[in-house]
């Protein structure tokens, strides 16, 4: 089933102008440019329209019914009904759900240690279970988005592909007389030929990708694939701009990035083991808790260290890729500009029209290169604004290309 993308919310505007009957401004003396008559639609194809316009599916549309589909996010509400039940349940024995703070090892009774135990261990599950409910709505959006990304380049890249066989076919079908009149070898015309047919391929292989990737989309907002929504996702490329100095802005993603969050808790956990102490545990297990204690801050320490090192691998990667881009839009204008001078010769009788196709191909190709870039170098953005997606080897998102 073939999919039409919209990359811009302009079915609504559309129908509304349709729907204005123009009027023409007439002279008695000298003639005016006559106002081209905007069309005026039938009650049925107005309704078309506005049927199409319902079935557009936004971006922020597709992460809201994703959430709405997500076990995980289910999960973690069940998890904190059931850690709220347990913190009242230790309000009711003890009046209060606190832990007096100790910078110092202190030994209590097995009584009161199993209190101050239950206390930390049900807050810190409490807290650690928010930021696993912020970190999968950071994921499920970014899943959307790359459904969203994948689904757009990939069509891009099959419409070129499609041309790109079109190209080829000619080229054979040429070959062929050529070969018939004796001016084009068999080796010659066989490998038009494979040309030809592994362009067949490219454009099975694209088609089947695509309506893999719908199917796993759909699957994943909870949606059937008998909708057949039509996708809305705007990619509009900027270079982007550092909000702040890259110190500051790496120093303000360590408080706020939820990863780094849970390993502070870690440590918090261990601090909590390591001061308290119940009467009945042994000098090995205060050793040993000391240890852990000691691991969670080098652990903590090297999650920092890594995120760092993540955010600016990815800051580079913009770089590059508008590096790239930049680079790209310079194939694109040579492109043009040679698809030009190619329709100057077709006009003038020095070329043929397969010449001609060809360079409205390599226009195609400079202008999917483009947009792949586009599609890539926002992703790169997304993905270094939300550092909870990037890792220690994070920093290098390549675009897709097509031959």
């Amino acid at each position: 089933m073939k999919k039409y993308f919209a990359k811009g919310k302009t079915v609504a505007a559309t129908a509304m102008a349709a729907l204005l009957v123009s009027t023409t401004a007439f002279a008695a003396e000298k003639p005016q440019e006559s106002i081209p008559a905007t069309e005026i639609l039938t009650i049925e194809e107005a309704q078309a329209l506005e049927a199409q316009k319902e079935k557009e599916l936004t971006f922020e549309e597709a992460v809201e019914l994703a959430t709405k589909n997500s076990s995980d996010l289910r999960s973690v509400a069940e998890t904190a009904d059931y850690l709220q039940d347990l913190k009242e349940d230790i309000w009711d024995i003890t009046g209060s759900f606190s832990v007096p703070t100790v910078s110092y090892q202190q030994w209590v009774d097995d009584d009161i240690y199993a209190i101050y135990s239950s206390i930390q261990n049900i807050s810190s599950s409490m807290t650690k279970n928010r930021y696993s409910e912020e970190l999968t709505k950071i994921s499920l959006e970014a899943t959307v988005k790359n459904y969203y990304t994948s689904i757009f380049s990939d069509q891009s890249s099959l419409e070129l592909a499609k041309k790109d066989m079109e190209v080829k076919k000619t080229l054979w079908e040429q070959g062929q007389r050529k070969n018939q009149l004796g001016l084009l070898s068999d080796y010659d015309l066989n490998t038009l030929r494979s040309d030809y047919e592994q362009a067949q391929y490219n454009v099975a292989k694209l088609e089947m990708a695509l309506e893999q990737e719908y199917l796993s989309f759909y699957n994943f907002i909870g949606e059937d694939r008998e909708k057949d929504y039509t996708l809305v996702y705007d990619v509009e490329y900027a270079p982007y701009e550092l909000p702040q100095p890259m110190t500051q802005y790496i120093n303000n993603k360590m408080n706020t990035d939820y990863t780094i969050k849970l390993q502070e808790q870690a440590v918090e956990d261990a601090e909590f083991n390591k001061n308290y102490m119940s009467m009945s545990s042994t000098n090995a297990t205060s050793a040993n808790n000391k240890h852990s204690y000691e691991e969670a801050k080098r652990s903590l320490k090297t999650a920092k260290d890594s995120k760092e090192l993540a955010i600016q691998n990815a800051y580079n990667s913009i770089l590059s890729l508008e590096s790239q881009y930049d680079s790209a839009v310079t194939t694109l204008e040579q492109a043009e500009a040679a698809q030009r001078a190619a329709e100057v010769n077709y006009k003038a009788g020095n070329t043929t029209a397969i010449t001609l196709d060809q360079a409205a191909l390599a226009v195609e190709q400079a202008q999917n290169a483009v947009t792949q870039l586009e599609y890539a170098h926002d992703m790169q953005i997304y993905q270094f604004e939300n550092t909870e997606l990037l890792s220690s080897g994070s920093g290098s998102t390549a675009a897709k290309t097509t031959a």
